[in-house]
């Protein structure tokens, strides 16, 4: 499940020890999108650049857009780092950077691989933070993963 954090004013703080790692994980292909009906899982390696933090307070993930890679986030990683004492995870989707490439370039495969792989790293609960694609992605993870807060039968509006 994911946790939304906002932090506006908190002490500056070094930044820990940053690894740039790989991490297998198993994604079972999107039928729908890659036309591959009943295509087996597959290992999908994602690299990934963690700075270390606060490990009690939830993790910030900053995923990049299309034609982008973890690097691109680098600045804004060390910032946020830096100004909020938590951990800072930046990635490569799949078919970007040094992570593994698939012919299934759907945002629900790239969504699965992110539910498969942030717990491995023990960063869940977490805030989602993407751009252009990397925010498409966040947000059907998030509507994947969040139950909805109204009542079927009520209307909110």
């Amino acid at each position: 499940m994911l946790c939304w954090a906002c932090t506006w004013r908190l002490p500056h703080r070094s930044l820990g020890l940053s690894r740039t790692s790989f991490s297998t994980v198993s994604v079972a292909l999107s039928s729908s999108s890659s036309g591959q009906g009943g295509a087996e899982s597959r290992p999908v390696r994602l690299s990934y650049k963690l700075l270390d933090g606060d490990a009690v307070r939830p993790a910030l993930v900053l995923l990049h857009g299309l034609f982008g890679s973890k690097t691109n986030l680098n600045s804004v990683a060390k910032t946020l780092a830096q100004q909020t004492g938590r951990r800072v995870l930046t990635v490569d989707a799949r078919n970007h950077g040094d992570s593994f490439y698939s012919p299934d370039m759907s945002y629900e495969a790239m969504s699965q691989d992110l539910q498969d792989f942030l717990p491995q790293l023990g960063l869940v609960p977490c805030v989602l933070i993407g751009h252009s694609m990397g925010g498409k992605t966040a947000m059907l993870l998030a509507l994947q993963r969040v139950s909805h807060p109204y009542p079927a039968s009520s209307n909110p509006v």
